[in-house]
């Protein structure tokens, strides 16, 4: 898919990502508050939504992914978390691939986020709005389907898969049944307390990858691989290709080991 074809929320998550990077830059000079009694308690969330895959089939078909998340609050505005997502990407294009894809995938990733409503001392503890980036890695197997006849046209792994470094120098021995790349997200939260130590919350999640595999697919490649070979999407260098990406869009429930203060059970 040419680069230029990106998704309607990658704006706006990409000005968020540059507003939280100036704003942890600045956090982190300052000096450290001599009480912690604004700052949040640890919580542990669990979320449920669809995915949307952004890759060289065109047509996208919704399926469902779940993640749960530990987070730390390192001041009164500024959180990390770890963050754990499963699920299932799928997309189709009849013209030229005449494929369907299907991949399930692991995601772990690293992420640190700002609550801008705590950041400017707004009153209302209630309710919270997060902007955040991230670092980690998806796990995934990806298989390409004739629309037609539901053959095996390629995929990611089988019993001749190697890991590499840059996509053709292969390095371990065969049989890898998980391809691991890297993963980058973006993040826009809003939650709202149900309780001192429960809330509800959505998420937008927009991950960039470095990997052009995620639907099985390369860029302008409609090739069906043969019998016995090795996984027909090995032996491109990364460079050459465009970069897959995933959207997540999620609701779940926070709950805090502790209670927050200003709010009322």
């Amino acid at each position: 898919m040419p680069a230029v074809m990106l998704n309607r929320p990658v704006p706006i998550l990409f000005l968020s990502l540059l507003i939280s990077v100036s704003f942890f830059g600045s956090v982190c000079s300052q000096p450290k508050s001599k009480s912690l009694s604004d700052n949040l308690p640890a919580s542990v969330s669990l979320r449920v939504g669809v995915t949307h895959l952004s890759g060289d089939l065109s047509e996208r078909r919704i399926r469902q992914a779940f993640g749960a998340s530990l987070t730390v609050p390192l001041n009164r505005f500024l959180l990390v978390d770890l963050t754990a997502d499963m699920g299932a990407l799928e997309a189709w294009q009849e013209t030229f691939f005449h494929s369907q894809s299907r991949a399930s995938f692991i995601q772990a990733t690293l992420n640190g986020a700002v609550d801008w409503l705590r950041l400017f001392h707004l009153k209302n503890q209630s309710t919270s709005l997060q902007t955040g980036v991230g670092v980690g890695l998806i796990f995934f197997n990806a298989q390409a389907y004739d629309l037609r006849t539901g053959k095996l046209q390629r995929l990611t792994n089988n019993e001749n898969s190697h890991r590499t470094r840059d996509g053709i120098r292969t390095r371990g021995g065969p049989g890898v049944r998980r391809t691991h790349e890297l993963a980058v997200p973006l993040s826009l939260r809003g939650a709202t307390a149900l309780s001192r130590q429960i809330d509800v919350f959505g998420e937008i999640r927009y991950t960039f990858t470095r990997t052009d595999k995620l639907d099985a697919t390369l860029d302008g490649n409609n090739g069906v691989m043969l019998p016995g070979t090795s996984a027909f999407t090995e032996g491109n260098h990364f460079d050459q290709n465009s970069q897959d990406r995933w959207l997540f869009l999620a609701v779940g429930l926070s709950y805090y080991f502790g209670k927050r203060k200003g709010l009322k059970d």
